[in-house]
């Protein structure tokens, strides 16, 4: 009882432990994760605090109003708190816990359901708890720590659970695993990155595909079987997922992706092919961006075509070595689905390289919505974690001549190991030289430092794959025993953890700050500048200090927001923005130093010139709110032209349909002013003796909901992308208000999804417990 005890035990144990090991640095400091580079300092932190301060109110943040002019939030998957583990970090902990601890409890989450997979597949003890900690150890997932993608990494960690219930389900028939299915799915959706839940359900597809033939009788037993297990798991994670869901689909219609990508912009940040090799070696083509160590007299380490490189597809060689044994050793019907799952990932992975990526393109309508294929080698890097454990079991269980076939062939891979350490010089030289020509720059010629240092990062992989065959030969050599199995497993582990942890923590970086606030300090002088307007161009790193910015850094906008970036080319179209204050490169000045700055600059040039500006650049900012003077009607293709000509939209605004209001407006006594400017809720009070056009310019989004003294009235687009309403005469009050009602409709369906899925489970318990009696009476 006590070893079956120990047994149960032993993996949490030994995750805890790596887990402890690979983040160290979160649990024994107080550093906050964030690199100049990463996505936690530019995105993670501004966002999360907005999301904590949100929450502790008693809302979700639907609309950030500092960035973009106006952005939607929530339902752009910038705040995904309905997930459960960064909801409750984020009740518990705070903005800042939640980014420390997402990893790794994920991690450890990632190397459990990887171990109940793997048993559903009759793997080994030892099998199993390799393949668990390749998995939770894998760099794929754990390297984007230093990119702040823990999105990514929630996904990661419940692809093995969905496949488990895949499985089970093939085998059992049993509800209890279309729920356990739909909630791996669904918390892959929750997460908030829809790329990777359709790679797993992809994954999922193919899983489901390779084991209907597994049996000569899948014509009649298991076609049905694994359609309707395929179709009720999605399902219900989609279902699941629909608070979430539901905003993102509607929000995707108003997005910049709410029209096809290009092939071009589809297939940006493809994998090269060449560089799948770093799954092996993990420095052949240089390491990393943004680290200290990873430029030479500003010209970074890494050479490869991807343009960007902020994680790892190491998959560690022991790791890999084991999982070409589950291929070529005893025949097993797990190896197709894994073959077919990895080649799938590495193929998509090289998007614009291949062919195949352009037929997707015109096949698959989601491809065309979709950048950065390389994430697919998430798929190639998983199934290589997971045969390992296979591929253990055919080296070390399994009682037949291949293992010493092996040995020899990883003999022969140590010897190629050691004769590429030999020639790593000429070797990195040829692929940088061959780098610079594709690009059309000198060769290596002056860059000896550069090239050195590059040589020294590849050279020890080499080495370091030498000796791993080395190990593994030895084993092998050695197997002769059930006894020497566990030695051989624990070997094997400890050799296999230190492999994949070490690359693990070369990308984690940590700044000196331990206090978000610190990172962020307040700027009352800025603040008192910019005023109700905005700071041009700004970003997200004003948002923790209330700033509204007319730029910004975010993946996801919509079309109105980018139609605002593209028309900022001029002096005059930057002060359609309600900007009142001017940041470059730390200085700030005021709307009228601006002007007088871009005059001064423009009296250098030309004087005719510069007073042609002076004289059109008014000496006041654009207000946020205003009465236009009047307005014109234009179609879209029209708008987008005059957005980047000059004109003042105080003067004329321009709309997409007739308000109905004469083309010259009285408001030469015309007022409005704020009486509530938060960031879902605006008041107004207005005053205008003829009926006016009220323009607010702030993004136009059409959850915007817009009232007159409480009754509803039209919300119309104007000059592009700011919001109008016409007023009647005399005095009233207007009301802006933002609708969420898609996220209570969505959080009704996930409701109703978590039902269903403990419905399934009441019925598999009770089922079960019938079947029980029914044995025993």
């Amino acid at each position: 009882m006590k070893q079956q005890t120990l047994h149960r035990i032993f993996l949490p144990i030994l995750l805890f432990i790596l887990v402890l090991i690979t983040y160290w640095t979160i649990f024994s400091t107080a550093k906050l994760p964030g690199g100049d580079m990463s996505d936690t300092v530019s995105q993670g932190y501004p966002f999360m605090t907005f999301t904590e301060e949100a929450i502790r109110e008693g809302h979700l943040p639907h609309w950030n109003p500092y960035v973009f002019c106006g952005i939607p939030f929530y339902s752009s998957f910038s705040a995904p708190v309905f997930y459960p583990v960064r909801g409750l970090l984020m009740l518990l902990t705070g903005a800042e816990g939640t980014i420390r601890f997402l990893f790794p409890i994920q991690m450890f989450l990632a190397g459990i359901f990887a171990w109940l997979f793997l048993g559903s597949l009759k793997v080994s003890r030892w099998g199993r708890i390799i393949g668990a900690v390749a998995y939770a150890t894998a760099p794929w997932a754990n390297t984007l720590f230093y990119a702040g993608h823990g999105s990514k990494m929630i996904c990661w960690s419940y692809l093995p659970l969905l496949l488990f219930a895949a499985e089970r389900w093939m085998t059992t028939r049993r509800g209890l695993f279309i729920a356990i299915g739909g909630f791996a799915l669904g918390m892959q959706a929750l997460s908030s990155h829809p790329q990777m839940v359709l790679y797993s359900s992809g994954a999922l597809l193919i899983w489901f595909i390779f084991r209907l033939f597994t049996k000569n009788d899948f014509l009649r037993n298991r076609i049905g079987g694994a359609s309707i297990g395929f179709i009720l798991i999605l399902v219900l994670g989609i279902t699941i997922s629909a608070v979430q869901l539901l905003p993102g689909y509607n929000f995707s219609k108003y997005s910049t992706r709410g029209e096809d990508l290009s092939i071009d912009q589809a297939a940006s940040y493809s994998l090269p092919p060449e560089e799948s090799f770093t799954m092996l070696f993990p420095h052949l083509f240089g390491y990393r961006h943004g680290f200290r160590d990873s430029s030479i007299s500003n010209v970074h380490l890494y050479f490869g075509r991807l343009g960007l490189r902020l994680s790892s597809e190491f998959t560690g060689v022991l790791i890999f070595l084991l999982a070409l044994a589950s291929f070529f050793g005893v025949k097993n019907k797990y190896r197709w689905p894994f073959l077919a799952i990895i080649l799938s990932g590495l193929i998509i992975s090289w998007g614009g390289y291949t062919p195949v990526f352009g037929l997707l393109y015109k096949v698959i309508p989601v491809f065309r919505k979709l950048r950065a294929p390389h994430m697919a080698a998430f798929l190639t890097t998983a199934g290589i974690a997971f045969s390992s454990g296979l591929g253990f079991d055919a080296l070390f269980k399994e009682k037949s001549v291949f293992s010493k076939k092996f040995m020899y062939g990883t003999a022969v891979f140590t010897g190629i190991c050691i004769v590429l350490y030999l020639a790593a010089d000429p070797l990195i030289t040829a692929l940088q030289n061959g780098w610079w020509t594709r690009n059309g720059l000198p060769s290596s010629a002056g860059f000896e430092s550069v090239v050195d240092a590059r040589i020294n990062l590849a050279s020890p992989d080499f080495l370091r794959a030498a000796g791993i065959g080395i190990v593994l030969s030895a084993l092998l050599f050695l197997k002769s025993s059930k006894h020497k199995i566990v030695i051989s497993g624990i070997i094997i582990t400890l050799f296999a953890s230190a492999e994949l942890i070490s690359v693990d923590r070369d990308f984690q970086v940590f700044s000196r700050q331990t206090d978000i606030e610190v990172i962020y300090p307040p700027n009352l002088g800025l603040t008192e500048d910019v005023g109700s307007g905005r700071l041009f161009p700004g970003g997200n790193e004003f948002v923790p200090l209330y700033i509204r910015s007319v730029s910004g850094y975010h993946a996801a906008k919509t079309a109105s927001a980018e139609m605002l970036q593209k028309s900022l080319i001029s002096e005059l179209s930057i002060r359609q923005t309600a900007f009142t204050a001017y940041s470059n490169g730390g200085q700030i000045l005021t709307y009228a130093e601006f002007r007088n700055a871009v005059i001064q600059q423009y009296t250098m040039e030309d004087q005719a010139l510069a007073d042609t500006i002076r004289a059109r650049l008014p000496m006041t900012p654009q207000p946020r709110l205003f009465f236009a003077e009047g307005y014109t009607i234009l179609d879209e293709e029209q708008i987008e032209t005059a957005l980047t000509s000059e004109y003042n939209p105080q003067e004329i605004t321009i709309l997409e349909g007739n308000p109905g209001l004469p083309s010259n407006l009285n408001i030469s006594s015309a007022s409005a002013e704020f009486r509530e400017d938060g960031s879902e809720r605006i008041s107004i009070l207005t005053d205008n003796p003829t009926d006016g056009l009220l323009v607010l310019a702030d993004t136009w989004y059409p959850n915007w909901l817009v009232f007159v003294d409480g009754k509803p009235a039209e919300l119309l687009r104007a000059n592009g992308w700011m919001r109008a309403v016409t007023v009647p005469s005399g005095s009233h009050y207007v009301e802006f208000l933002f609708d969420s009602s898609d996220v209570d409709r969505g959080l009704l369906i996930t409701l109703c999804g978590l039902a269903a899925a403990c419905i399934l489970i009441g019925l598999d318990i009770l089922g079960k417990r019938q079947r029980r009696k029914y044995e025993e009476g």
